[in-house]
């Protein structure tokens, strides 16, 4: 297709914040490492991308609340509520030279996720098909474009006047050595709403993850990325978003603190050298 899309202006966005620098103008489904050994789980996570040459406030970050219930041995309900806040401040110049300090403040919910996932007989195999309704607001664009950046796995949470649905084919096993690994592929259909007259989008998503799940402490890095594979302009390299991820959580018990780390790749890293991000879950 030859005209710009929903999903090339959001791109086009937050590479002209990169180029933007200081300036005062600003802004999936669930984590992948949602614990997954209790049929109940809920989390809580934030997540803070260091933007480049902006002073944002230590809370100016992407918030997720996250839960998981098991229905039965082969099948669980999946759902999560976004919210992103970005607030900072900036200090130059007004047009006769004379110094201003400029305080920005925006914030919105997100595209909640609901879905369900399905176990594939007794081996390592299980789906997810789930989808986003589109809440996020069209107007706070500092905060769509910190929680857009936060992370690449779930670019279609603060997407506005965009719907999406998607379907996940996973392979997970924990080995009597207690070496975990997880492979997932992920297409999703972004759809605009509202006033957007961008095409539907298609992405081809894909996140491989390796570690080890301890009874005290659980450990793990991976890779994730996303592709917009509806759009002829350029290779599918520049049209490819990746980050590399680590993941730490504590504690035997039914709570556990946790911390993140996503170091996005490629261009996009020249605006996020990195997201850090702490997190706790409770499983029963």
């Amino acid at each position: 297709m030859s005209r710009p899309t929903l999903a090339s202006h959001a791109l086009v966005l937050v590479l002209a914040v990169a180029l933007a620098g200081a300036a005062p103008t600003l802004a999936a489904a669930q984590s992948l490492w949602m614990q997954r050994d209790a049929d109940h789980t809920v989390a809580f996570e934030f997540l803070r991308p260091n933007l480049d040459g902006v002073d944002s406030d230590v809370l100016s970050g992407a918030f997720f609340l996250s839960g998981r219930a098991a229905l039965s041995p082969r099948v669980a309900l999946v759902g999560e509520l976004p919210y992103v806040s970005h607030s900072s401040s900036t200090d130059g110049t007004d047009f006769l030279g004379n110094p201003i300090h400029v305080e920005v403040s925006s914030s919105t919910i997100g595209n909640p996720y609901v879905g369900m996932e399905a176990r594939l007989g007794n081996g390592p195999a299980f789906l997810e098909l789930g989808a986003r309704p589109p809440l996020a607001s069209d107007e706070e664009f500092e905060a769509f474009v910190t929680g857009f950046v936060s992370d690449v796995t779930r670019f279609g949470t603060f997407l506005p006047d965009a719907a999406s649905i998607q379907a996940a084919i996973n392979l997970r096993e924990i080995t009597p050595s207690k070496l975990v690994y997880r492979l997932r592929l992920c297409p999703t259909v972004l759809i605009p709403t509202g006033d957007n007259n961008g095409d539907t989008e298609l992405f081809a998503g894909y996140s491989f993850q390796i570690g080890y799940h301890g009874t005290v402490a659980r450990v793990g890095g991976g890779m994730s990325g996303a592709a917009l594979v509806t759009e002829d302009s350029g290779n599918l390299g520049s049209r490819t978003r990746n980050q590399l991820e680590i993941h730490a959580d504590f504690l035997p018990g039914a709570i556990r603190p946790g911390l993140d780390l996503h170091i996005p790749l490629g261009t996009e890293a020249e605006l996020v050298p990195v997201v850090v991000g702490v997190n706790v879950s409770w499983t029963k």
